[in-house]
C-alpha cells in the first residue's frame, strides 16, 4: 500500500513538472495562488455592493426622493445577485459531499 502511495505521489510530481515545462505555463504567465481568493473577495464584495444599493434606494424611495423605476431595477439586480450567490453555493456543498462519498 505504502509502495502504490509513493507511486502516485511521484506520478503527481512528474505531471506538475511537465505542466510547468509547457509552452505557456510559467510561473510568470499562468495565475498566482491568490488569485482565486481574490476572485470570490471580489464577487463577494460585489454582492454586498448591489445589495446595498438597494436598501439605498428604497429607503430613499420611502422618503420620496428616488425614482420607483430605479428603485425596482435595482431590488431586481439585488434579487438576481443573490439567487446566483445561493445557486453556488449550492454547488460547492454539493461538490463537497460529492468529495466526501468518494471512496478511498
Amino acid at each position: 500500500m505504502a509502495v502504490e502511495i509513493a507511486g502516485a505521489v511521484n506520478a503527481y510530481r512528474a505531471a506538475v513538472a511537465r505542466l510547468k515545462e509547457a509552452p505557456g505555463n510559467g510561473a510568470a504567465e499562468g495565475p498566482q495562488p491568490g488569485d482565486f481568493l481574490g476572485l470570490v473577495k471580489n464577487v463577494a464584495q460585489n454582492a454586498v455592493a448591489v445589495h446595498e444599493n438597494a436598501e439605498r434606494l428604497t429607503t430613499l424611495s420611502a422618503t420620496g426622493k428616488a425614482d420607483l423605476n430605479s428603485v425596482v431595477m435595482a431590488v431586481s439586480e439585488a434579487e438576481l445577485t443573490l439567487n446566483t450567490v445561493v445557486a453556488v453555493r449550492d454547488k460547492v456543498l454539493e461538490a463537497y459531499r460529492e468529495i466526501l462519498r468518494m471512496p478511498i
